[in-house]
């Protein structure tokens, strides 16, 4: 496993600067909104300005690096991202934080894109499930790590500021000193979302719900908490309750869910994750917060791999394409529920985030028990449930699954227009039994 780590050493290194900066601005962001005077709704709707900069990114970004290349991109994304965070830290405009927002949301689609495109590559077909893995583990320590930073000074002074820029325009110098080849252009599935729905209904909606809380979360979380009279330090710790939180249930929830229909398990984690939300809400302040914002966490960070694995179920080829929908449906999600959220806090108060989370994920708990009413029927794991990171269409060719269905999927089309060579098919297999979708 060691040598095959020695290719990829460099990009995994900057995945981890570059997360850590990243990290540290997403709860810097709203915290510093706050101290500008801004509003609830204000902050809500930069923060869908991030995510809707992000969504644009995974249309726009494969072209970029198709006419100049995997490195040049990764320093012009770099650049975008630092000059926009110092920008936002001159900025006391609404609109100028708006495009700044989007500007950022864009530049780190393109990093993340140049990054995982490059793992998939290099990675062996042998180990891409422990590069995945791997790369998993390094985002949630990079990001929940970023928190402790808060601690070092007040978020009204430029000190954070230019932590997180450093460590973001620090992340190219692994990248541009890597002596790895640089990879081929980044390919791209045609999405249909009719089809996409009619394939997988329960992760259709749970992802797009669940990307509304999460999306919710990640802007407006550090305003809760900051309304609960925590310290900027105690900011991050709540943060990284829920981070953990996640974390902790992610794996063993997802291998559960390889021996029953993880229609049970969406259900069980939406409705579990709609109780938590409610407490955090009412109860969320003192130290009850860290264990509810663990059990939110908990809850509701597993969703999308879920869904993932979920829809993988449902198809007998095209995984990485379905698996695209998918995300952009959990990104689309999370521009819209910032904004939701935002004017909800403004109008009944900063509990209104969690009950408009908890509101989301009881429809969609419902969703799920009647889809699990209409159709029962015996369940067939193409694919064992492997923990995702939130991601770009770049990293879904990296993950395991997909070599399964690599030799019956359709074509991805290139930046170019063309079709991708496809592997020789794979020997036929018995078809699989009936699915619910």
């Amino acid at each position: 496993m060691t040598r095959y780590l020695v290719p990829v050493a460099a990009l995994l290194l900057s995945v981890a600067i570059l997360l850590t900066g990243h990290g540290l601005q997403l709860t810097l962001l709203p915290l510093r909104a706050e101290v500008l005077g801004f509003t609830a709704a204000d902050i809500g709707i930069t923060g869908s300005g991030y995510f809707l900069g992000f969504v644009v990114g995974c249309i726009t970004i494969p072209g970029v690096i198709g006419r100049v290349g995997h490195i040049r991109t990764f320093a012009v994304m770099a650049a975008v991202a630092t000059s926009s965070l110092l920008v936002v830290s001159l900025s006391t405009g609404l609109f100028a934080w708006l495009l700044l927002r989007f500007a950022t949301g864009w530049a780190l689609c393109g990093l993340y894109m140049v990054i995982e495109s490059w793992l998939n590559e290099r990675a062996p077909s042998e180990i891409r499930g422990g590069i995945l893995s791997l790369y998993a583990m390094i985002t949630l320590l990079a990001i929940s790590g970023a928190q402790l930073f808060l601690g070092l000074d007040d978020p009204a002074n430029a000190t954070l500021f230019i932590v997180a820029a450093l460590l973001l325009s620090l992340a190219i110098v692994p990248v541009g000193l890597t002596r790895s080849i640089a990879p081929h252009p980044v390919s791209r599935a045609r999405l249909d979302f009719a089809k996409l729905f009619r394939t997988s209904q329960v992760a259709v909606v749970a992802a797009a719900l669940g990307g509304m809380v999460t999306g919710s979360f990640w802007a407006l979380g550090p305003v809760y908490a900051s309304a609960q009279g925590f310290s900027a330090e105690d900011v991050g710790l709540f943060m990284i309750a829920a981070i953990l939180g996640g974390a902790a249930l992610q794996y063993p929830v997802g291998r559960l869910s390889d021996h029953y229909d993880r229609r049970l398990f969406i259900l069980g984690l939406t409705s579990l994750g709609a109780i938590a939300a409610t407490l955090t809400g009412i109860y969320g302040h003192g130290d009850a917060a860290l264990v509810f914002a663990f059990a939110f966490g908990a809850a509701t960070m597993p969703l999308y791999a879920l869904c993932v694995a979920h829809a993988n179920d449902s198809i007998n080829d095209g995984f990485v394409e379905m698996a695209s929908g998918i995300l952009m449906m959990n990104s689309i999600g999370s521009v819209v529920g910032p904004a939701v959220a935002a004017t909800l806090m403004g109008a009944f108060g900063a509990g209104a985030m969690f009950h408009f989370a908890a509101f989301a994920l009881a429809l969609a708990a419902v969703w799920t028990l009647h889809r699990l009413r209409v159709r029962r029927s015996t369940r067939e794991h193409v694919q064992p449930f492997v923990p995702l990171p939130e991601m770009t269409p770049a990293a879904l060719d990296l993950d395991p699954r997909g070599e399964a269905h690599a030799a019956q999927s359709t074509p991805l089309e290139d930046t170019a227009g063309a079709a991708t060579t496809t592997a020789p098919p794979e020997p036929s297999r018995a078809a699989p039994g009936p699915r619910e979708h």
